[in-house]
C-alpha cells in the first residue's frame, strides 16, 4: 500500500486549516472564560454608592400593587392595609393553613423576611413576579371576603392559574410548589433599594 504523498501546496493548506482551526477553539474557550468571570465578578461590592435599584414607593395607595422590572425580571411590590397585616398574622401556620409551605420552610428569602408576612417591612411585600411552577409572570388578584383566620389568595400565575397569598405563599394543590421568591431589599424612607443591602 502506497501513501499519497502531497504537494507543498496542498501541505501549506492542511497548515492554514491547523492553524485557523487551533485559533477558533482558543477564541471559543477564552469567550467561555470571559462569561464566567464575568457573572462572578459581576454584582455589586459592598462600598459601592449605589448598591441596589432605587424605587419611589411613597405614592403608593395602602392596598394597590406595582410591577416594576429589576435586572430583567418583573418584581411585584404591594403596599399591604393593616386588615391585610392582621390577617397574614392571624392565620395559624402550625395548623393545617391551606398552604403548602405555610412556614416557608422551603422558601427563598431573605433572613430579615423570615416569618408569617415574608416581608422587611409588614406594611410592603416585594416578590419576584414569577410563577414557580413555569416561571410564567404572577399579576395580583381582586381581594375577596372571607374568613380572616384562612389564608386568601392574592397572586396567581398567568400559566396554570397556581394561587399565592398575600406573603406570597402558594396554597396546597396548586401545581407551583414553592412559594414566590423574596429578593434582597430594604425600605428606606419612601424609597425601595432592591439588591445590594
Amino acid at each position: 500500500m502506497t501513501i499519497p504523498v502531497r504537494s507543498p501546496d496542498e501541505e501549506r493548506r492542511l497548515l492554514r486549516l491547523r492553524v485557523i482551526a487551533k485559533a477558533m477553539l482558543a477564541t471559543a474557550f477564552l469567550a467561555v472564560v470571559f462569561v464566567f468571570l464575568s457573572a462572578f465578578l459581576s454584582g455589586d461590592k459592598p462600598g459601592d454608592p449605589t448598591p441596589g435599584m432605587r424605587v419611589a414607593i411613597g405614592d403608593l395607595a395602602p392596598g394597590a400593587t406595582r410591577t416594576l422590572i429589576w435586572e430583567g425580571r418583573p418584581i411585584i411590590v404591594q403596599r399591604r392595609t393593616p386588615d391585610m397585616i392582621a390577617a397574614l398574622r392571624s392565620v395559624d401556620a402550625t395548623r393545617d393553613a391551606g398552604l403548602r409551605d405555610p412556614l416557608s420552610a422551603r422558601s427563598e428569602q431573605p433572613e430579615a423576611a423570615d416569618g408569617p408576612l415574608r416581608s422587611v417591612d409588614p406594611e410592603w411585600f416585594v416578590a419576584i413576579a414569577i410563577g414557580t411552577d413555569y416561571g410564567c409572570p404572577v399579576r395580583p388578584l381582586e381581594p375577596v371576603g372571607g374568613d380572616a383566620a384562612s389564608p386568601q389568595p392574592a397572586f396567581t400565575d398567568d400559566c396554570r392559574g397556581s394561587r399565592y397569598d398575600a406573603a406570597g405563599r402558594v396554597f396546597a394543590g396548586e401545581y407551583a410548589d414553592r412559594n414566590l421568591v423574596v429578593p434582597a431589599y430594604r425600605i428606606d424612607g419612601e424609597e425601595l433599594v432592591l439588591g445590594g443591602g
